[in-house]
């Protein structure tokens, strides 16, 4: 019966993914989001097919902890000891204030100090698997806001172990409570012990784990690496997270790392999933019909308050204001270890059974919220209007003007200037225009989309335009401008794939060459001599596919609109290439 429920539950879990996941996608939604409300409808608050939320929160943990690991695998021990001031200096910064400030206004509404000071603790922490995959979404790991958003995290982490000592001493019974065996001695002895192994015997282990070539082998000594050092920081005492990521650290600088990446991604990506919808399976949505007024004053006061700190904090730390406050939007919600403080506040009696189900209530929310209001606060950015005057261009004479002076136009210009040909060549962001000009590059400030910046160009004495710009809208926009003013103007363009080809082409330009598709033969051939084709044998198939592929295109431009004739010439094409590519074979055969 027991094996039955736990196929039951792995099945709704691997369900509900799959099912809420693209939902969410669509509707704009990301997968945090989508797995919470997974979990909601999936728990005893919805249609209640899983009864022991707390019992899938424990192990979904486990996600949290690969998460770690793979974060350690990110940093060597040099990176970490650059986060020193964000870890020590902004971290315990933001937890000190959060806790003195959410805890004295749990005081000041009627709780005991004790009630006040393990509320405070709960809720100044926030959640290591939603920051770090709100910022991995919006790609902000690697920037200086992530990297403190993440110092900060570390802080929190180290904390946890005395927050749950104060708690054990503040119950009512805490002389009943079986404090930790291990001498805090023992304890710097074995992180000691475990640094030197993770240095020195480690890397040995793995080399002749690898060597026995077997794929499961390493992916097996990866998830026992990963747990035992789990197992072994919570029993001195200390975080099991933070025994993954000492782990991923002492292995950052390791050949097999990209190997162990890949191989834990799979397991992290799903535990975590789970564990968002564990959480989701916590909230007691119920609860807001009785204290909906005091459930929103708590998640807004939390959300607010650790805004505000890291908000001060990052200015602190040189940050402009937008980073600053998203740096505490990433933060602003609670965390999952706030529920293990909370569940032992309950346990000890420091805390009302009813105000723990509403605090528990409020960080879920917290964490459901947070994704939609920092995503709210990046598309409010305001768009960088450049008051910058267009240079005044003096050439009087150009045979090409470049609109887009980024790698494709620079190349054509060295290539140009080379062969003594002039050309005027125009860019719209300013600070690329600075730059290239302090290399030498002669470009001009201006936006080929305005007549009067072509003509100041010298487009009308030109013989042709290079459109090199990287925004779609803008080269139809650029080539629709010269083809209505100056038609005889030869247009050579740059495509970012075959739709932007087909629109090009629908305007009578001929010449267009797509971003990456000569580095891709430029490759392909030599993957083919690679294979033992000789030079002119590769060089032959490429030029064939080449020519193909570029008939196929102009076919197809004039049928962009119409799905079923482009398959229908895709299935065409691939059968007539497929019988050139015979027929060169047999030739050289």
């Amino acid at each position: 019966m027991e094996e039955s429920s736990l196929l039951t539950s792995v099945l709704l879990f691997l369900l509900a993914a799959v099912i809420f996941v693209p939902l969410g996608k669509r509707f704009g939604a990301g997968p945090i989001l989508s797995y919470l409300a997974a979990g909601v409808i999936l728990g005893p608050g919805g249609m209640a097919l899983v009864s022991d939320p707390a019992a899938v929160l424990h192990f979904a943990e486990l996600g949290v902890v690969l998460m770690l690991f793979v974060l350690g695998l990110e940093l060597n021990p040099s990176k970490l000891w650059e986060l020193r001031s964000a870890i020590f200096g902004l971290g315990s910064g933001q937890l000190l204030l959060s806790w003195a400030a959410i805890g004295g206004l749990a005081w000041g509404f009627g709780l005991s100090i004790e009630a006040a000071l393990v509320v405070g603790a709960a809720l100044s922490l926030s959640s290591t698997a939603f920051a770090v995959q709100l910022m991995s979404e919006h790609r902000l790991l690697t920037t200086p806001l992530g990297r403190d958003a993440f110092g900060v995290l570390l802080m929190q982490d180290l904390a946890v172990i005395p927050m749950l000592l104060l708690t054990a001493y503040l119950a009512p019974n805490s002389a009943q409570i079986e404090h930790h065996a291990v001498p805090w001695y023992w304890t710097c002895v074995a992180l000691v012990g475990f640094v030197l192994v993770g240095k020195y015997l480690l890397p040995r282990v793995l080399k002749l784990v690898a060597s026995s070539g077997v794929r499961e082998v390493l992916t097996a000594f990866a998830l026992l690496l990963v747990m035992g050092s789990a197992e072994l920081m919570e029993w001195l005492g200390l975080s099991a997270g933070m025994g993954a990521f000492l782990a991923g650290i002492m292995l950052a600088n390791s050949s097999y790392r990209h190997q162990l990446e890949t191989d834990i991604e799979p397991f992290k990506g799903l535990l975590l999933g789970l564990f968002f919808m564990a959480v989701g399976m916590s909230m007691d949505l119920k609860l807001f019909l009785t204290d909906p007024l005091l459930i929103l004053a708590i998640l807004l006061g939390m959300l607010l308050i650790k805004t505000l700190v890291l908000m001060l904090l990052g200015r602190l730390r040189h940050h402009a204001w937008r980073p600053s406050i998203a740096l505490g939007l990433i933060l602003a919600e609670g965390g999952e270890f706030a529920f293990v403080l909370l569940s032992q506040a309950q346990l000890s009696s420091i805390v009302d059974d009813k105000i723990a189900q509403i605090l528990v209530l409020a960080i879920g929310l917290s964490m459901a919220v947070t994704p939609m209001i920092f995503t709210l606060f990046r598309a409010t950015k305001p768009k960088v209007v450049d008051t910058r005057l267009p240079d005044t261009i003096n050439v009087t004479e150009s045979e090409v003007v470049i609109a887009g002076f980024g790698r494709v136009g620079q190349i054509t210009g060295r290539i140009l200037a080379s062969s003594g040909i002039p050309f005027v060549a125009l860019d719209k962001d300013a600070s690329h225009v600075d730059v290239i000009r302090k290399y030498g590059g002669e470009v001009y400030f201006g936006d080929a989309r305005r007549l009067d910046m072509l003509m100041s160009a010298g487009i009308a004495r030109s013989r042709l335009l290079l459109l090199a710009v990287d925004n779609v809208e803008d080269s139809i926009e650029i080539a629709q401008q010269v083809k209505t003013h100056f038609p005889h103007i030869n247009i050579v363009a740059r495509a970012r794939d075959r739709n932007h080809a087909y629109r090009l082409m629908s305007l009578g330009v001929t010449d267009v060459f797509r971003e990456t598709f000569g580095s891709a033969l430029s490759a392909s051939e030599k993957i083919l001599q690679g294979l033992g084709l000789s030079q002119v044998q590769a060089n032959e198939r490429v030029k064939i596919f080449a020519e193909h592929d570029k008939k196929l295109v102009i076919a197809s431009s004039a049928h962009q609109h119409d799905l079923a004739k482009l398959l229908d010439l895709s299935n065409k094409g691939k059968a007539e290439l497929e019988s050139l590519m015979r027929g060169d074979r047999e030739n050289v055969s």
